[in-house]
């Protein structure tokens, strides 16, 4: 009996991850389909959220769109443990200072999602969207983070994730996906040129939380016109900075300190 409770626990909350900016209201329908569960469970789980607040049900449209609940909790989990209002002045600043968007992603769940965005004073830069769940193999904050996940979790993001390619650079296969992790251990920082979106080179550093397991990362989306060797050189150095002084700020410890 408990097991199949979780199972429907999982199911329901498992039907949030489906909205997002671009799709901020859903019908019944394009959950069943995009979920692959059959239309009964999904009315079933959808009504046990939106009896929680999870979701609400427009009167007319019938689609359905994220309700309080989770801000109500988002707002007591940032007061609990501040982490976009700590991220959020270094965004700012390093769109600033390096003139390219900068962002700041956090591990929710098993998905990174953006959760800050600073953004450059100019015409040009590359427009990151927030709220929005990121694929691991495909960005430079996917591999950042993922790079210093303990084995176990690890060794199931790289079992289930389905490599989609997005672009011609795109890692498409798991021995691609285990050198991009490699190469970030090496150096402390990814690199993604051009492998998520055309024309934007990404550079991510992880941050840490107490237990020296990653929480985040911290990113910048560069025009990758305007990327010159001087320039990554200042985005590698402000990221390195950044990325330490953040995980200092919220208690953690990077797992290279230990050593």
């Amino acid at each position: 009996m408990a097991k199949t409770m979780m199972g429907t626990v999982d199911k329901a909350l498992s039907l949030l991850r489906f909205f997002s900016p671009q799709r901020a209201e859903l019908g019944l329908s394009e959950l069943a389909r995009l979920s692959t569960f059959d239309k009964t469970t999904t009315l079933r789980c959808m009504t046990a959220l939106e009896r929680n607040g999870f979701v609400e049900q427009d009167v007319l449209s019938r689609k359905y769109r994220i309700g309080l609940t989770p801000l109500n909790l988002a707002q007591v989990r940032e007061q609990s443990f501040p982490v976009q209002s700590v991220i959020a002045p270094y965004l700012d600043d390093l769109a600033n200072t390096l003139g390219e968007t900068a962002h700041g992603t956090l591990l929710m769940g098993q998905t990174p999602v953006t959760a800050a965005i600073g953004e450059p004073d100019r015409a040009l830069f590359a427009h990151v969207h927030p709220s929005t769940a990121l694929p691991w193999h495909a960005t430079a904050s996917g591999v950042a983070i993922a790079a210093y996940l303990p084995d176990d979790m690890a060794e199931t993001v790289l079992a289930h994730q389905e490599m989609t390619a997005f672009t011609a650079n795109t890692p498409i296969n798991r021995t691609q996906f285990a050198q991009a992790l490699a190469a970030c251990r090496a150096e402390g920082l990814s690199r993604a040129p051009a492998t998520f979106e055309d024309e934007i080179t990404g550079t991510a550093i992880p941050i840490f939380g107490p237990a020296t397991h990653p929480i985040g990362a911290i990113a910048i989306a560069a025009v990758t016109l305007r990327l010159t060797p001087e320039l990554q050189a200042q985005i590698d150095a402000a990221l390195r900075r950044a990325g330490k002084e953040i995980t200092q700020a919220l208690g953690g410890i990077h797992p290279q300190a230990m050593t």
